[in-house]
């Protein structure tokens, strides 16, 4: 059984997910189908592919917490991820990330490019904890709820930070649902989830929820930043709000009934939809939601 915990602590990232409690990422999985929840739990992972994830972690390590960065990371002897000393040295170097030169390299301009923004840089000096753990029992289900802020600057600034980083920083300045990752990679469903987890936490409102954004693809040599701020009001008449706490209840359901077995229906849009069409579908992959 996994331990309960409850208010803040400081947990590596393995013991965090195996705790009790449901996260954001858990919540979006029952919204679409309880039988991944169930999926996410007991599936093998297989980490020979964790490219994305590791370049994340370590710019997550680089902007948020330098200190601790130098000793997470281990620069490869070689260039390729797929050569046989790669995966050697990700073997003998269990517990940290593996990179690429380049990889390191491209990590250390991003990070220097969000340091040299004003706007990232002042909200980044604001005083809080990074990487916390936040626990918290939920008051409307009785249910275990649990979160991983980037920063935590509630105490000093009533503020949630997040970091991500994205295709295009024009995205996210865009009004178009099928565009802007609010919608399009949950992540205005994660930063509701979050106000609400937090709030509980500390007992008072949480009006503000931040994004410092980082384009991974390079523009007239540089790597844009952007601040994205969404508040709680606007969470609400956004719609986000209902979302993350109507796929609680539905978690609750299904606990009390135990009952995961779903099958989904297609979703189309009409096709006298103007706002839809072949043209706007894109797949893409990002960071995932925790």
């Amino acid at each position: 059984m996994n331990k309960i915990y409850d208010g803040k602590h400081f947990l590596s990232d393995s013991i965090y997910r195996a705790a009790d409690g449901l996260a954001n990422s858990d919540a979006l999985m029952i919204e679409n189908n309880p039988s991944d929840y169930i999926w996410s739990k007991k599936a093998p992972r297989d980490n020979r592919k964790a490219t994305t994830m590791d370049i994340g972690t370590a710019l997550h390590a680089a902007i948020l917490e330098p200190e601790k960065y130098k000793d997470s990371i281990v620069v490869s002897s070689v260039k390729g991820r797929e050569t046989k000393k790669f995966k050697e040295e990700q073997d003998l170097n269990g517990g940290k990330i593996v990179l690429t030169d380049d990889e390191r390299i491209h990590i250390d301009f991003m990070c220097k490019s969000v340091f040299a923004h004003p706007s990232a840089a002042d909200m980044l000096a604001i005083k809080g904890d990074c990487e916390s753990s936040i626990f918290v029992k939920d008051k409307q289900t009785g249910v275990y709820l649990k979160c991983r802020p980037d920063k935590d600057m509630v105490e000093s600034g009533g503020v949630v930070l997040d970091v991500k980083t994205t295709a295009s920083l024009d995205d996210w300045r865009s009004d178009k649902p099928w565009i802007n990752p609010l919608y399009k990679f949950n992540y205005g469903h994660q930063a509701s989830f979050y106000t609400d987890v937090m709030q509980q936490h500390y007992g008072c409102d949480i009006e503000t929820f931040v994004f410092l954004v980082i384009q991974k693809n390079i523009k007239l040599g540089r790597y844009p930043v952007g601040v994205f701020q969404i508040t709680k009001d606007e969470l609400i008449d956004l719609g986000f709000w209902g979302e993350h706490r109507a796929n609680i209840d539905k978690f609750k359901q299904c606990c009390n009934e135990n009952d995961w077995s779903h099958a989904e229906s297609f979703n189309f849009a009409q096709k006298d939809d103007e706002s839809f069409s072949n043209d706007d579908i894109v797949v893409e992959f990002e960071e995932d939601n925790k």
